[in-house]
């Protein structure tokens, strides 16, 4: 019995996903999101974000960038790789996305919609503050 456990254990835990939890920097260096755990689920908030971002998402209605939460439910679906929705302050809207964990750490965050004919990818990095 004590075998059997054991294997299952070793077999959870190589096919756990990678931790994305933490903060990290858009490809644009304009916003740092905090992703954290949020009871069943991943979420992201905005933490700090520079002045043309926060002129884009006031121009979409977003007039509080910082604090808004752009990474919702994001639930694993494989080994480094999560699926959830994107808030996109800009544009006003939410739209179905993954997340992977690359293997040089970084994230590749991909939003999609009218059914997956447009989409938008980003790399995000960890963020270090200096």
């Amino acid at each position: 019995m004590i075998p059997l456990v054991l294997l299952l254990l070793a077999q959870a835990s190589a096919n756990a996903p990678g931790k994305i939890t933490g903060e990290w920097v858009n490809e644009h260096r304009t916003a740092v999101i905090r992703i954290a755990d949020c009871q069943t689920s991943l979420c992201g908030t905005i933490i700090w974000s520079a002045a043309p971002a926060q002129r884009d998402a006031a121009r979409g209605g977003t007039y509080d960038l910082n604090g808004t939460v752009v990474v919702l439910d994001f639930v694993p679906t494989a080994p480094q790789r999560w699926r959830g929705k994107l808030f996109l302050p800009d544009h006003a809207r939410t739209v179905k996305a993954t997340i992977e964990l690359q293997s040089n750490g970084t994230l590749s965050v991909r939003g999609c919609e009218l059914g997956g004919l447009v989409c938008r990818s980003q790399m995000w990095t960890r963020w270090a503050a200096n």
